[in-house]
């Protein structure tokens, strides 16, 4: 595995485990602490980023590092619950956003990893793309309530529930998909 490979893989998991680190490592360290770890992440994702994410990852990337420098000088633990919020609206904007652009994100990744696209393809990914917009907005909402409420809850659903229900998703996209393609006569 490459280096880049390795820091990605790393920057992934620890994104993925961010509720329970900040659930267990706040009742022995200072919020602070949390920022900034997210802004020592935050600079080694950039630091291996493909010269065709930068377009979209840099914006982003920034977006969340401002915040955790924030959270840092506010020394506030609430704004580190409101992190996973953060990700999720960021995220909504990006997919509901390219749908403006005329070309659909999931679109773009299909024809970036020379994948072929079927004549029913762009409008199927348009609709894919409009419902992780979806997703993601539903989902930065819930994250936001959960803030509100205990950090038990909080963590139960922005590092178990809310992972589950990306995976129902993906699984039933993909169930979906074939059936689809079985019935638009596409073999691919």
């Amino acid at each position: 595995m490459k280096r880049s490979q390795a820091v990605r893989a790393g920057f992934i998991l620890c994104i993925a485990l961010y509720p329970f680190i900040v659930y267990f490592g706040l009742q022995v360290l200072p919020p602070s602490f949390f920022g900034l770890v997210l802004v020592v992440l935050l600079a080694m994702r950039y630091g291996v980023l493909l010269p065709d994410e930068r377009p979209i990852l840099l914006p982003v990337l920034l977006i969340f590092a401002v915040y955790a420098i924030v959270a840092v000088i506010l020394q506030s633990r609430q704004m580190l619950l409101y992190y996973p919020a953060l990700v999720n609206f960021c995220l909504c904007t990006i997919f509901v956003g390219s749908l403006r652009q005329g070309e659909p994100l999931l679109l773009r990744i299909v024809r970036a990893r020379g994948m072929p696209v079927s004549r029913h393809g762009p409008t199927y990914l348009f609709r894919l793309t409009a419902i992780w917009g979806g997703f993601f907005a539903t989902n930065g909402v819930v994250s936001v309530w959960t803030a509100t409420l205990s950090i038990e809850l909080w963590t139960l659903y922005n590092g178990l529930v809310s992972y589950f229900l990306v995976a129902i998703l993906v699984g039933g996209e993909w169930l979906f998909r074939r059936h689809f393609k079985r019935r638009m006569g596409v073999h691919q």
